[in-house]
């Protein structure tokens, strides 16, 4: 009987130490995405599409890649910071003019 009573008191005790255990993941916090832009001429921002800025925690990640059209996967953050996984260059297009004195269009 005294260990049933004893186990009925420890164990309301216990139970705060188990819930602290746990990790409770708060999805406003932060959030993987990919996303394409323009890094910035310092490296360590990456313009959106959109025009938003956002401001690199890993400015590394983006060395050697400014004023360049990027895709990137990030972690972002809510104070618009993103933790640069990979960077993936796009392709510029190319422009082509028509010169009409070239020497193609003269027949």
């Amino acid at each position: 009987m005294k260990k049933l009573v004893l186990s009925l008191l420890v164990t309301p005790l216990l139970l705060p130490v188990s819930a602290s255990g746990q990790n409770h993941h708060d999805k406003s916090r932060a959030e993987f995405i990919t996303m394409s832009g323009r890094v910035s001429e310092d490296g360590k921002s990456l313009i959106a599409k959109n025009g938003e800025s956002w401001w690199a925690t890993n400015p590394g990640a983006l060395a050697s890649h400014e004023n360049q059209e990027v895709k990137v996967k990030c972690e972002t953050s809510v104070d618009h910071s993103i933790r640069v996984l990979s960077v993936k260059i796009l392709a510029t297009r190319a422009t082509y003019h028509a010169n009409p004195g070239d020497s193609a269009f003269r027949r």
